[in-house]
């Protein structure tokens, strides 16, 4: 797994960690509203690339989740193994 997938990890772990301990003041309720939007965000993306994690091979439903979790940094790692 490369750092940049690790730091994102870490990231959305912090996140989740004020979202859940500090749910009632203001930095809990944007953790949980930054939350959300990155999960819809990387929704979106895990739609628009479909396509190239279903050519990539393997299992699809990983692909799928690594574009959920990690975005354009999974499918840049897609392409950098050549698929198109």
């Amino acid at each position: 797994m490369s750092t940049t997938k690790i730091v994102m990890l870490i990231i959305y772990a912090v996140l989740g960690g004020l979202a859940l301990g500090m749910g009632d003041a203001a930095v809990g309720v944007w953790s949980l509203r930054i939350l959300l939007i990155l999960a819809a965000v990387h929704a979106v993306e895990a739609a628009i690339f479909f396509g190239l994690c279903r050519r990539a091979g393997d299992s699809l439903p990983v692909h799928l989740l690594q574009v959920f979790l990690f975005g354009v940094v999974h499918v840049q790692e897609l392409k950098a193994r050549g698929v198109k």
